[in-house]
């Protein structure tokens, strides 16, 4: 994951130079001021291959922040040296665009635009009070684990790998290793293994993040190859899951071609990675390393998607030359409004980047959305299994700890500690949501009191529809054998939840029972079985326990009682903790 909280770029509107004139007005202020830049300011340049009809400038703060400058901002920031009053900074400005610009100008572009922005120090010589963007679907809770310093001495090692003969080659043994695999050799042994010895479970894990870790040299390697210079790699949660993140916010000042080597980078880390999975293999014929294989190429196919923060949003991003796709969905949206003047931040795109941009607003809300109301209306059910899973798994670590297996006890709290973060994610997601959004509300409706009680009515509203839909009536139901998750039984579901029904079971048939008389004595035992499944999702464990019935008769006894068997199911939901990079 790339660190998408410094890489956002805060957009700035085309500045437009207050007077024109032949010559620059006369000051009215003084003009001994001398505006400087704020410490750690770095003036990066032209954004190359923008989408934008005029290509902005962008700088970087001493925060990672990117800030996109109109070009006269630039101009400005670039003569603010500490050295040169505003008189001095205007006459520059006026003969580099031909146009008047007197010091009141300057002054007032300085105090309202580029003070705010971080990138002019205030006038009292203090440092500014930064304000961080927060974009959405961000990084949060970061925290830099390998310094700068260790980072540009690991991607001096891996530089090689990005020589064009050696990408040729990794390309090539990719497609060798996949016919291979899936087509000669299989999977099953592998599979087997792992599933027979669940302590193999933990060392996959330790594959999956050391292939993480990887993917983030990747980047990095990337990023310096192209001739940037990388940042801090770390870890921070997104949303509640933990995923590692590499600063290459320097990668805007190479060309598109450089950043986009820099996005792929870690995807193409991936393969070198399952390249040295394979040569391990050969050299031990161990077969549990090829497990990982698989697993590889999901996680591939996960970075690639462009709908969140992962590799796949950032391709699409240089691609188009657009920073912040996320950003644009807002004016995208508003402009299709009649009444509504479309925003710059819309007509400044070029005609095919503005085409593509809408496509990407189209396609991206309305699965957001679909996605979140699934979220929603499935939080029960979610919980409800989680929860089942989490008490069959409480039983299974009990049994593991008295029959001295410590190991297998283990591998079961984290698998407990895994279950509690889905409920985790979904309580994350919508406090963030209704915060993001209420707050908004809030700023925006200062002073108008009729809005802010519409809102405060429909923030009720809302919360009385989700108590409506998650207020216990038997929604909270585990996820049984025998339901699929399709679109068509999440639709069905929806349909429950507007009648507050539970959704429906697995149809289940009741034995028929032959009573027969006899003059015997008949004991009559309540069996409990539980079916944990392991989370590879295939070996199943059964325990029955024997209830006490009723004691035994000395005497005949005439009976007609059936045997009762009272049977609870507790599937496990395995949750994958995704290490993502986007």
């Amino acid at each position: 994951m790339t660190d998408d909280s410094t890489t956002t770029v805060s957009d700035e509107p085309e500045t437009e130079v207050l007077p024109v004139a032949d010559q620059a007005p006369v000051s009215q202020g003084p003009a001994t001021e001398k505006p400087r830049l704020a410490h750690g300011i770095d003036l990066i340049g032209k954004y190359e291959g923008s989408g934008f009809k005029e290509p902005p400038y962008i700088a970087r703060r001493a925060d990672g922040q990117v800030i996109q400058l109109a070009p006269l901002l630039y101009l400005m920031a670039e003569l603010a040296d500490g050295q040169h009053t505003n008189e001095e900074i205007a006459a520059a400005v006026s003969e580099a665009i031909k146009r008047g610009v007197s010091a009141d100008n300057v002054r007032q572009l300085v105090d309202e635009r580029l003070r705010p922005l971080g990138v002019i120090a205030p006038a009292d010589g203090s440092e500014p009070e930064l304000q961080k963007a927060d974009p959405l679907l961000a990084l949060k809770l970061r925290a830099a684990l390998v310094p700068e310093r260790v980072v540009n001495a690991v991607t001096r090692i891996f530089k090689p790998l990005f020589f064009p003969p050696v990408i040729v080659l990794v390309l090539a043994g990719l497609v060798a290793m996949d016919v291979w695999l899936f087509f000669h050799h299989g999977i099953a042994q592998s599979l087997r293994e792992v599933l027979y010895s669940p302590a193999l479970l933990m060392m996959m894990l330790g594959l999956v993040i050391l292939s993480a870790a990887f993917h983030e040299c990747g980047h990095a390697t990337a990023c310096s190859y192209g001739g940037a210079r990388p940042g801090v790699m770390g870890a921070g949660l997104y949303i509640v899951w933990p995923a590692f993140y590499t600063d290459v916010t320097d990668a805007y000042r190479l060309g598109k071609g450089g950043r986009l080597r820099t996005d792929l980078g870690g995807v193409y880390f991936n393969v070198v990675f399952m390249l040295a999975v394979v040569g391990a293999y050969f050299a031990t014929g161990y077969e549990p390393l090829l497990l990982v294989i698989p697993f590889m190429h999901l996680e591939i196919i996960h970075q690639f998607l462009p709908f969140i923060r992962l590799d796949g949003y950032y391709i699409v991003s240089d691609l188009t030359g657009v920073p912040d796709m996320f950003a644009r969905i807002k004016p995208t949206l508003a402009s299709l409004l009649p009444w509504k003047e479309t925003s710059d931040r819309v007509t400044e795109l070029k005609s095919w980047v503005r085409i593509v941009v809408t496509a990407y607003v189209f396609t991206v809300v309305p699965l957001l959305l679909f996605m979140f109301g699934m979220m929603l209306i499935s939080a029960p059910r979610i919980m409800g299994t989680a929860y089942d899973s989490f008490i069959a798994q409480y039983h299974k670590v009990g049994h593991a700890f008295s029959g001295g297996s410590a190991l297998t006890g283990a591998i079961g709290i984290v698998q407990m500690i895994i279950l509690v973060l889905p409920a985790l994610a979904i309580v994350a997601t919508f406090w963030l949501f209704f915060r993001r959004i209420a707050g908004g509300i809030w700023s925006r409706t200062e002073g108008n009191d009729a809005a802010r009680a519409a809102f405060v009515v429909a923030t009720a509203a809302a919360a009385a529809a989700l108590a409506y839909i998650w207020w216990p009536n038997g929604n909270y139901r585990a996820v049984q054998p025998g339901e699929r998750g399709t679109l068509a039984g999440a639709v069905h579901e929806l349909g429950g939840v507007v009648r507050h029904r539970p959704p429906p079971g697995p149809t289940t048939r009741t034995p028929t029972s032959t009573t027969t008389t006899t003059n015997q004595t008949t004991t009559t035992q309540t069996q409990s079985t539980t079916r944990t499944t392991t989370p590879a999702g295939t070996s199943t464990t059964q325990a029955t326990t024997p209830a006490p019935g009723p004691a035994p008769s000395t005497s005949p006894t005439l009976t007609d009682t059936a045997p009762t068997a009272t049977t609870t199911t507790a599937t496990t939901t395995t949750t994958t903790t995704t290490i993502a990079t986007p």
